[in-house]
């Protein structure tokens, strides 16, 4: 099969880097179009691991957008400091008593790797966070 276009989720955003990149690399001739996250109306993210919490873990599993919000809220405050914002991020998803962090990661947005100094250059930040049975991730780009 040698498909013209391929569409990927923004909802894995490493995902969707790491296959752009490798699209350009050995110059497949393929379109990468991104498909924006869709959410449900309280933010999180939807997936069919949602099914999988329970009534009490439903409403802990928004601490993923809402950790996006206080990072996207810092950053718009003029915040550039990644690590500075990573413990933003994990003081919002550390309150709920069912998340358990994997990872909280700003990175490049293009590179993926981690950031050592100040943003000046779009930056990705990732989630992981077990709600539970589930592992559920998400992220937003941060544009200076």
């Amino acid at each position: 099969v040698q498909p013209h276009v391929a569409v990927f989720g923004e909802k894995d955003g490493q995902q969707l880097r790491i296959i752009r990149r490798m699209v350009r690399d050995l110059r497949f001739p393929v379109e990468i179009v991104p498909g924006p996250t869709v959410r449900e109306p309280d933010g999180l993210a939807q997936s069919s691991r949602n099914q999988y919490l329970t009534p009490e873990q439903r409403p802990q599993a928004v601490c993923l957008r809402r950790a996006l919000d206080e990072a996207e809220r810092r950053f718009a405050a003029g915040e550039r400091d990644p690590q500075k914002l990573v413990a933003a991020m994990r003081a919002v998803i550390e309150k709920q008593p069912a998340a358990k962090i994997d990872y909280v990661a700003l990175v490049d947005d293009e590179t993926l790797q981690p950031l050592a100094g100040p943003i000046v250059r779009p930056a990705l930040a990732a989630l992981a966070v077990w709600v539970g049975q589930p592992r559920l991730i998400d992220n937003a780009v941060l544009r200076p």
